[in-house]
């Protein structure tokens, strides 16, 4: 099928608007439609046709092969199809400028042509690609595009566009208009359903507390009461560089807290996620208003280089207690809320930053009253023990001394057999009768034990730095090592109190897989080819490419005739089969055919004056040639090769 003029570049031209690309794409779309313009052709064939389409394929997969590279398998896969257009577009340009504006279907095909070479009398059809480019052209905009109304608008009129082109003679223009339009609110209809269900979807696994880098700052589920062994995982989502004297302020790196405890989940009352502006650098993000300027004194800091897995490039980052300024961390965007959450979104598996902190700092917001609120069905129990611990009338450093002091003689353990009791709760049973559990149940008891004992509290989550490699020089976190405790206000400041026996580290650590050690070495090569930086390609490079490609085009277009597209025989026979035909000399020597008379009626008026010997080989040779001329199937090697021997044979002299 013939494109119309113009809609090749005119859907270039929309891929380069949807893919970021504009200059690209209206540069690509003026080079073809000139091509289709200009009256010079190039006489290539099936050789020269099936080595540009190689050379473009070729191109193509070193393209997603060093895209792969450098963003990631399925980013690069998926950016390598983005700029698939201008990857093929050779191809199309070799169809543009030759005299059948068609190209070989072999040329496409490498099977096909094997398939020739053992058997010359297959077929070898020409065919148009160009409403196949255009359509690839659609298909890559659409990897690119930004899920505006835009890209199913140019969808829907360049598939008009083809259709029409692709029209069956007395087509009912109206009635097809009418049918593509329906088709495209349908379609748009399904769209906006499917996102409203993919919401809908989102919604329930954000339900299910799905344990990734990019946690919920606004509640957490815990597993306070859940049957069996909790799921641990080695995966490495984290690593500390931090020197010796600061190992200690980057043991507990935190990521979220929460003040409201209902029935198991934790909810952040009040604390909405506000954006953060970085400095003119665009990479030093201030997390405070109370952040020290430039000009504090070097020793007031305390800085911790980190490295953090990022979740479709979003994550909530962990970082040390009292994190006043991220530094070197080219983020698109970061928020934070009063809790001391802070969200980042970049568009990267693995980000390197700075934390810059000052221990003690009062950086989260103050002590609210949701801080201080005790659950109406765990009150009873907590107002028993903290009567027990007698925590009335100490000063509040004590009383946290103490609730640290008793939670000591607890048990830790991933694994609950029994159900809780009838008319009990499960933190009321984990703190009179099995006194075995978590980190999620020491943390919960201990904030809300402070706050029975008068205490503002809060629960925090994070991740504990307690495994050191010595292979990477860091504190390696793995998703194991996930941890909570809780948050105290003390003379006028947040404290960290972690009531977990510290002895949960070695339990969790003695069921890792025997294999841990090796797969770590994969881990971290995997992690050093992805710090490596991305490929750059500088003007030598580009320069180099330049000559190659000046140099490959030579070599497919040397020898070649380029003449203008009305004066070309070969134009004719391609579009007229047969017109080469040696018949056309015989027919020369014998009494003229009249203009409007077919040649079998024309050797049938004139069979009296050829000779009985001539007029049998003439006959054949015309049946020949008419074949040769009309016939879709053609003739075949042989039968070819018989028409060239009457011929030659009949314009012999006698």
């Amino acid at each position: 099928m013939n494109t119309p003029p113009l809609l090749i570049g005119a859907m270039l031209a929309f891929w380069g608007w949807q893919s970021g690309n504009p200059l690209v794409g209206a540069l690509l779309g003026v080079a073809l439609e000139v091509l289709r313009a200009m009256r010079l052709r190039i006489d290539l064939g099936v050789k020269e046709h099936s080595t540009i389409a190689d050379l473009s394929t070729v191109g193509f997969v070193l393209l997603v092969v060093l895209l792969a590279a450098n963003r990631g398998i399925g980013g690069g896969i998926l950016e390598a199809f983005v700029w698939q257009p201008v990857a093929l577009s050779p191809i199309m340009a070799a169809q543009l400028v030759t005299a059948e504006r068609r190209l070989p279907l072999s040329a496409l095909f490498r099977y096909m042509r094997k398939l020739t070479r053992a058997n010359p009398d297959i077929k070898d059809p020409p065919v148009d690609v160009s409403a196949v480019y255009a359509a690839f052209t659609l298909l890559s905009a659409g990897v690119a595009n930004q899920r505006g109304p835009e890209y199913y608008l140019g969808v829907v009129a360049g598939t008009a566009c083809l259709l029409y082109a692709a029209r069956p003679r007395g087509a009912n223009v109206a009635a097809g208009a009418a049918m593509i339009a329906a088709a495209a609110a349908i379609g748009y209809a399904g769209h906006i359903g499917l996102r409203h269900a993919q919401t809908a979807l989102f919604d329930w696994v954000l339900e299910l507390n799905m344990r990734t880098l990019d946690t919920d700052p606004y509640r957490v589920r815990t597993e306070i009461g859940s049957l069996g062994r909790l799921k641990q995982y080695d995966a490495i989502v984290v690593r500390v560089y931090a020197e010796e004297k600061n190992a200690a302020q980057a043991r507990l790196l935190h990521r979220s807290s929460y003040n409201t405890y209902l029935a198991g989940t934790w909810v952040a009352r009040g604390a909405q996620m506000q954006n953060l502006e970085s400095l003119s650098d665009n990479e030093t993000w201030p997390l405070d208003k109370a952040s020290p300027p430039d000009t504090a004194p070097p020793l007031t800091l305390t800085h911790v280089r980190m490295a953090s897995r990022f979740d479709a490039g979003r994550a909530t980052l962990p970082l040390p207690p009292g994190t006043v300024r991220l530094a070197a961390f080219p983020a698109v965007r970061v928020e934070r809320n009063a809790l001391g959450t802070v969200h980042a979104q970049l568009g990267v598996d693995w980000a390197n930053y700075e934390a810059q902190a000052i221990p003690g700092i009062a950086l989260y917001a103050p002590p609210a009253a949701e801080d201080s609120a005790i659950p109406a069905e765990e009150r009873e129990v907590l107002q028993r023990t903290a009567e027990s611990l007698g925590l009335a009338g100490l000063a509040p450093a004590e009383r946290l001394r103490r609730i640290e002091s008793h939670l000591a003689g607890f048990r830790y353990s991933t694994y609950r057999e029994r159900p809780v009791p009838k008319g009990e709760t499960a933190l009321g049973d984990f703190l009179t009768r099995t006194r075995t559990g978590h980190c999620e149940y020491f943390a919960t008891a201990a904030t809300l034990l402070a706050r029975a004992a008068g205490v503002p509290a809060r629960y925090a989550i994070g991740f504990a730095a307690i495994e050191y490699s010595s292979l990477e020089g860091a504190w390696v976190i793995r998703t194991r090592h996930a941890h909570a405790w809780s948050r105290a206000w003390v003379d006028g400041r947040w404290m960290d109190l972690d009531t977990t026996p510290p002895s949960w580290g070695e339990e969790e650590a003695s069921d890792a897989p025997y294999w841990q050690g090796l797969a770590d070495l994969f881990r971290y090569a995997g992690f050093r080819w992805s710090q490596r930086g991305e490929f750059k390609a500088s003007d030598s490079w580009y320069a180099a490419l330049a000559l190659l490609a000046l140099y490959l085009g030579w070599s497919v277009l040397r020898g070649r005739r380029i003449v203008r597209e009305e004066k070309t025989a070969a134009v004719a026979r391609r579009r007229n089969p047969g017109e080469d035909s040696e018949f056309y000399g015989v027919e020369k020597s014998l009494p003229p055919r009249e203009a409007s008379e077919t040649q079998s009626a024309w050797l049938q008026r004139i069979d009296t004056k050829i000779s009985q010997k001539k007029l049998g080989p003439v006959r054949e040779a015309l049946r020949l040639h008419q074949r040769y001329r009309f016939d879709p199937a053609g003739l075949s090697r042989n039968e070819r090769n018989r028409l060239r021997e009457l011929c030659r044979d009949l314009a012999a002299p006698a």
